[in-house]
């Protein structure tokens, strides 16, 4: 899996613009997890010229050029990484189209959850493997991966909306907030008017699955669980 990701061609400038949108204002300590180059905590930072950001990167060329723009930045695979140091002293942690790529996310993010001030958040962007298009290609017999998107041939989970808000509840989080990325389309309208006869049979709700099946990826913003 390693090599995998060390031959992966990254821009190390490129940031994903809704999560950037979802992490709160003046977070004094931040940990993303999976911080490529830094790009991101960069921009955050100049944003927010009092904030610690630190970066867990499992590339080490991207590690290493995060470095030169965080505060803190350590290489190696994250479900493997003990960072007990830093229990109780995150205002938020950031997982940017991370935890589809891990064995088990799962227990993953119950631990990282411990690390979490009281009023801390996870922000994190997760594909959304309900999107039409993969539907089209189930359909008709197809699940190509590839080196990138929604099938990333490094993807190994994958997730709807309602598993995503099971694996947030799973770690003892609760989801405040959550939007999809890409507008609807006239293509996943054409898609959804050719399901409508089958939705309706099955009892689904059309406009839901319309709702369900057009954003390529989520973002979420959860805190602790009362």
């Amino acid at each position: 899996m390693d090599e995998l990701f060390e031959n992966k061609a990254y821009d190390y400038d490129a940031y994903n613009q809704g999560l950037f949108n979802a992490m709160p204002e003046g977070a004094a300590c931040v940990l993303e997890i999976g911080c490529n180059g830094g790009s991101l905590g960069a921009a955050y930072k100049k944003a927010n010229p009092g904030s610690s950001y630190y970066g867990v990167e499992l590339s080490k060329p991207a590690a290493a050029h995060a470095a030169t723009r965080l505060d803190l930045v350590l290489c190696g695979p994250a479900d493997e990484m003990d960072l007990s140091f830093l229990t109780g002293k995150i205002d938020c942690i950031v997982y940017g189209d991370v935890l589809e790529h891990l064995v088990d996310p799962w227990t993953l993010l119950a631990n990282h959850a411990k690390l979490l001030k009281k009023t801390g958040v996870v922000v994190a962007s997760i594909p959304n493997v309900q999107h039409w298009t993969l539907l089209d290609h189930v359909l008709r017999g197809q699940w190509n991966y590839s080196d990138y998107g929604l099938l990333d041939n490094t993807h190994l989970r994958f997730f709807t909306l309602n598993t995503i808000h099971r694996l947030f509840g799973g770690a003892g989080l609760k989801i405040d907030k959550v939007f999809g990325l890409n507008a609807h389309n006239e293509a996943a309208s054409r898609f959804c008017e050719i399901m409508r006869p089958a939705l309706q049979a099955l009892g689904i709700d059309v406009a839901e699955f319309l709702n369900r099946t057009t954003p390529l990826q989520y973002v979420v913003t959860a805190s602790l669980a009362d």
